[in-house]
């Protein structure tokens, strides 16, 4: 289903329009809608209330497809004109789909239950969002990332598994959150290694690592060997 709304900051969304798919309409005559300056389409228009007995239209369509996605995006940007930065939400199986280009885009959401391929969404973001600032994954993921996402300037994956590390190792953006990580001790040692002496990660600012249920239990003595490290002391102020 797809929503077309209005919401100001800390209000509850105003809902105007909603479309579905209802492959087989009964009962009720479909007319021909027209949407944009190009595109026409039968459909079922009936009036809704939400949960918080709002009235909004809801339009039934044979097929909610990537054609009509993409002509009802357009035709809302040409009434609205939307000029702020925004995010957007995009779920792991619509990557493959005919998806419409949004403008002004800082922020996506990528969600799903099958698992993301990490080169396929490098391949999505270098053409059609090059100037992405944030991006949230919340899927498994697998294969590696090469060019776009590494220079994503904050990135946060909840489900990193035994890919978070390698992306970390090659990360070259601001912020990064690895959530379900599967790490060694080994690999820590050499990643701190790095940072502290300048070999890599000079754009790196802040990195949160939580372990997943997988991983064994670290031993901080082997993370830390060899490291230049001094004990916390809270009296004592930075240099």
């Amino acid at each position: 289903m797809k929503f077309i709304g209005i919401q100001d900051w800390g209000i509850p969304v105003d809902m105007h329009i909603a479309f579905d798919d209802q492959p087989e309409p009964s009962g009720v005559e479909p007319v021909e809608m027209k949407i944009g300056d190009d595109f026409k389409i039968l459909g079922i228009v009936k009036t809704k209330l939400t949960t918080l007995k709002q009235e909004y239209c809801l339009i039934s369509v044979p097929k909610l497809d990537a054609k009509v996605t993409k002509s009802l995006h357009e035709h809302v940007k040409q009434l609205f004109r939307h000029t702020y930065l925004c995010g957007i939400e995009i779920d792991t199986n619509s990557l493959t789909e005919e998806l419409p280009i949004y403008e002004n885009v800082s922020k996506i959401l990528v969600k799903g239950k099958s698992v993301l391929d990490l080169n396929n969404l490098d391949t999505f973001l270098s053409q059609y969002y090059p100037n992405l600032t944030t991006l949230l994954i919340c899927s498994p993921i697998n294969g590696e990332a090469t060019s776009k996402l590494l220079e994503i300037g904050r990135v946060n994956l909840s489900y990193s598994g035994q890919c978070g590390i390698t992306f970390l190792s090659k990360f070259n953006g601001k912020k990064i959150n690895l959530w379900r990580a599967v790490v060694t001790e080994r690999m820590l040692n050499e990643f701190i290694r790095k940072w502290m002496k300048s070999e890599g990660y000079l754009n790196l600012e802040f990195v949160n690592i939580e372990l997943s249920l997988e991983s064994d239990l670290l031993n901080r003595d082997l993370i830390i060997d060899q490291l230049e490290i001094e004990e916390f002391d809270e009296m004592k102020r930075p240099g």
